[in-house]
């Protein structure tokens, strides 16, 4: 069922404990493009190839700064959008696909990101050293270094070909299967390990709606209902 606005099928004083996935979508508002489609990064930038497969490291360290730092730091100057803030107005926890930090910059506190975070770094020798911090440590050295043990450093986010953080999956379906209003917003939640949080939430009895501005197909039977808009129009408006 496609509706016009999010206040219909699921009004912000009916639910109690709201739990959002969040994709790259809600994040366009700060300047970030999204990874697909004519203006994603799969096209715009051309070491994406290189900053994605950690088959390539060492040899693409270079890279992951290049391509992570820099939308890092586009994140750091937009800071939040509306959206974002209007889910840390609502108490919303989040399981967020994106690294760029700005669920907590708008004030979230249960904050779940299971691709990791491009406010971070680790060191490239994890099995010796295994340090991981804020990134600022990192680049206090040019190029970034370990602050632990002089070995270069990269941003925390997860590669293909890396395994995703346990702990932050377990929390993830965790917060899915007790929520009572589930929303995705800015993600089809059709890959894996989304795919299944929807699933989960619905089996455990909450109401579950597609936010998407641009959906690619009908809606995916995981979901009650689908708003297809922007964001930030409609998060602000269930919000307030």
């Amino acid at each position: 069922m496609d509706v016009k606005t999010l206040v219909e099928v699921a009004p912000r004083d009916r639910f109690t404990r709201v739990c959002a996935l969040t994709g790259a979508g809600i994040s366009v508002a700060a300047g970030l493009p999204t990874f697909r489609g004519p203006d994603g990064l799969w096209r715009l930038s051309p070491e994406m190839e290189r900053a994605m497969h950690a088959q390539l490291l060492p040899s693409n360290v270079d890279a992951l700064w290049s391509v992570w730092g820099s939308m890092f730091h586009v994140a750091a100057r937009s800071g939040p959008t509306a959206a974002h803030r209007a889910l840390a107005d609502a108490g919303a926890s989040v399981i967020t696909q994106n690294v760029d930090e700005l669920h907590q910059r708008a004030g979230s506190h249960d904050v779940v990101e299971i691709h990791g975070s491009a406010g971070r770094a680790r060191c490239l020798d994890e099995d010796f050293c295994g340090w991981i911090g804020p990134r600022e440590e990192a680049e206090r050295t040019d190029p970034p270094q370990c602050p632990q043990c002089g070995e270069p450093a990269r941003p925390a986010v997860v590669l293909f070909g890396e395994m995703l953080d346990p702990e932050a999956l377990t929390t993830a379906r965790k917060l899915a299967s007790e929520c009572d209003l589930f929303l995705a917003v800015g993600t089809s939640g059709r890959v894996a390990p989304a795919s299944w949080l929807a699933p989960t939430a619905r089996e455990a009895g909450a109401y579950c709606v597609n936010v998407d501005l641009y959906p690619d197909g009908p809606l995916d039977s995981a979901f009650h209902a689908r708003v297809v808009g922007d964001a930030q129009e409609v998060l602000t408006e269930w919000a307030r």
